[in-house]
């Protein structure tokens, strides 16, 4: 029997955890749990940590056979600078301005196909400090944990054996769907994209971290300032007023978005390669210029912590001459995938496009 891929192990367990979060939206729908606001962090907070954490590690740990330890260096736990830090922050700063152009597009077209994005919208008339902080922590800081080591984690890292860009847009397409709404769909596969980059550039995970908690938590915090008529929330609505209620105005202001903010986007990018990989980049480089200067070839290059980040099972020519193609080594196809191997990813592509096509039905009718 031939033995199981980290494409299988990586699927079936995103089938399983998937399932199980349908499973609860249905049931919540249904009204099963209730309309209590305690109830419903909890069911969020089982999500989160039950399904998209703790499923995604332990199950994929238990078919993998690795230790804790494997399984998150698997995922890219890799630590970054005070530098990647603050430049992540930004980036999200950034992605949240993007998204609201993007989402503003979209829900303008599925406006004019019929589709009421008001129509599971709660609306508040008040809105409490300790509220607030509830709401980061259920809708911020759980989601940007837990949902990137679903997607950046556990996904990305099993879809390595289809290549870098199919790992990237599989686990993004995958992200914007396992929200099970057509009016999420769109920008949440935008930003899975991005992030999936991020985390194939930096080889961590963190960043995508911090770039989704920071877009999460601007869109809480500017609810908060709109109901409690802060400057900022007022800013922020009165933007996407405009742009949701006029053709010829979202178009130009998502151009505006767009032109600004991409440029921003790349620039931060620049800087945020140049203090992760760009430094190991770097030291490959300069060992390459030793090596072709001594006639000698390094056999083992370290980090600035002593792990080892490549080996001479890594072709030699491939980093002494492109140092560069280091960064798709792991990413590189090893074979073709069997059928058996992607049939979870199939189940999770059927499953997660039947419930968000229903959603749009829903809406429309």
């Amino acid at each position: 029997m031939k033995q199981r891929t980290s494409l299988f192990n990586s699927t079936l367990t995103y089938f399983v955890l998937l399932t199980l979060f349908c499973l609860v939206r249905i049931l919540s729908s249904l009204g099963v749990f209730g309309d209590s606001e305690i109830v419903s962090n909890i069911v969020n907070a089982v999500v989160q940590l039950g399904f998209m954490f703790g499923v995604s590690l332990v199950l994929y740990k238990l078919l993998s056979k690795q230790s804790f330890k494997q399984v998150f260096k698997s995922f890219r736990f890799n630590k970054i600078n005070f530098k990647s830090v603050l430049i992540s922050i930004a980036i999200g700063i950034i992605v949240y301005f993007l998204n609201l152009a993007v989402a503003s597009f979209f829900s303008y077209i599925l406006v004019f196909l019929g589709y009421d994005p008001h129509s599971s919208v709660v609306t508040m008339s008040s809105y409490s400090v300790g509220l607030l902080f509830l709401n980061l922590l259920m809708t911020a800081v759980l989601p940007g944990i837990c949902e990137e080591v679903a997607h950046r984690g556990l996904l990305l890292n099993g879809f390595k054996s289809l290549g870098v860009k199919k790992a990237i847009w599989l686990s993004a397409l995958l992200f914007g769907l396992m929200h099970l709404n057509i009016g999420q769909f769109f920008y949440a596969t935008i930003i899975g994209l991005l992030l999936g980059y991020l985390t194939v550039m930096t080889k961590s995970i963190f960043p995508a971290m911090i770039i989704h908690f920071m877009n999460n938590a601007i869109s809480v915090f500017s609810d908060f300032a709109y109901i409690n008529d802060l400057p900022f929330g007022n800013f922020l609505n009165n933007i996407a007023l405009y742009l949701s209620t006029n053709f010829f105005l979202t178009i130009l202001g998502i151009f505006f978005f767009l032109t600004v903010f991409v440029i921003l986007l790349i620039f931060l990018v620049g800087l945020l390669h140049k203090e992760t990989t760009g430094k190991e980049l770097e030291k490959i480089r300069k060992l390459r210029d030793e090596a072709i200067a001594t006639g000698q070839i390094p056999t083992e290059i370290l980090d600035k912590d002593g792990n080892t980040i490549m080996t001479s099972n890594i072709p030699t020519l491939l980093y002494l001459e492109m140092p560069e193609t280091y960064l798709e080594v792991p990413y590189k196809p090893l074979e073709k995938p069997r059928l058996m191997d992607q049939i979870f990813l199939i189940g999770s592509l059927v499953l997660s496009i039947t419930v968000t096509i229903f959603t749009f039905v829903w809406g429309v009718l």
